[in-house]
């Protein structure tokens, strides 16, 4: 009786390789990995998130995401809000855990002048509504344009 050899082990572990290997490709290249940009004068809309994402954190992240993009479209165009997904495992980005006071995976409103942070706002009930889309969508949008109105 003659044996072949098992080809499914050694396909799977270079499998794993290739997908480990390219996981910090594919979180480049979805806007996650890299120190956001140079902040510009404005308002940034922020989400924090960490090298572990849950689902509940990816869902807070999108929710948020839709929210800015449906709800302020022209402000995002026209540069007086903008969008900035933040990972502050990165060295380079812990100093927003102290700035903004982090304590979880958060959405942060901040308002920049001359390069610097001169108000913010944590939006701390995304972790209770985040179970509904629709109340979700409503605070964090509510939350900007207070926000937006009192710079």
């Amino acid at each position: 009786m003659s044996r072949r050899p098992n080809l499914a082990t050694p396909l799977l572990m270079a499998c794993l390789l290739v997908a480990l290997g390219t996981a910090g490709a594919v979180a480049a290249a979805d806007g996650t990995a890299p120190a956001p940009a140079a902040v510009t004068d404005g308002v940034v809309v922020f989400y924090f998130h960490g090298n572990v994402r849950c689902a509940t954190c990816r869902t807070i992240e999108s929710y948020a995401h839709d929210a800015v993009r449906t709800g302020f479209a022209d402000e995002l165009d026209d540069g007086v809000l903008s969008w900035r997904v933040v990972n502050v495992d990165e060295p380079a980005n812990k100093h927003y855990v102290e700035d903004f006071r982090l304590v979880t995976r958060s959405v942060v409103l901040a308002e920049v002048r001359n390069g610097t942070v001169v108000r913010f706002e944590n939006l701390d009930k995304v972790w209770q509504l985040v179970r509904n889309q629709a109340d979700f969508v409503s605070y964090v949008q509510s939350e900007t344009r207070e926000f937006l109105g009192a710079g």
